[in-house]
């Protein structure tokens, strides 16, 4: 699935990652401060480092996945349109003026064959 992302949500997966990477930096000097490899302060502060970025990198994976599911909707409300289309490119340019008028996506998809025959024309 990581392929069918689209950039932005790659761009916040990449960020992810990375901020997980910083925060096990700091998730490193927080356990050498317990064993007494660095001043118990530095612990402390790698501690606050790695809450910081758990939390940053939560907020990156949400967005994420809220623009990742965004990107779905709109490819499948695009593939409707075009299914849409085709079934109504038998329907005559009056009854097409008609749909086109109502809106939403068989609107849509009527406007599309419209442009079609006026462009063939």
């Amino acid at each position: 699935m990581p392929t069918q992302l689209s950039p932005a949500s790659r761009e916040y997966r990449a960020l992810m990652w990375g901020t997980v990477a910083l925060g096990g930096l700091g998730l490193l000097v927080a356990i050498a401060g317990v064993r007494g490899l660095v001043r118990p302060r530095l612990g402390l502060l790698g501690v606050s480092e790695f809450l910081a970025c758990v939390l940053v990198a939560g907020w990156f994976g949400l967005k994420a996945r809220s623009r990742a599911l965004l990107d779905r909707e709109r490819a499948a409300r695009y593939q409707m349109i075009v299914m849409l289309a085709a079934q109504l490119s038998r329907q005559s340019d009056a009854k097409l003026r008609e749909i086109a008028g109502r809106g939403g996506p068989a609107g849509e998809a009527a406007a599309l064959v419209l442009e079609g025959r006026a462009e063939r024309r």
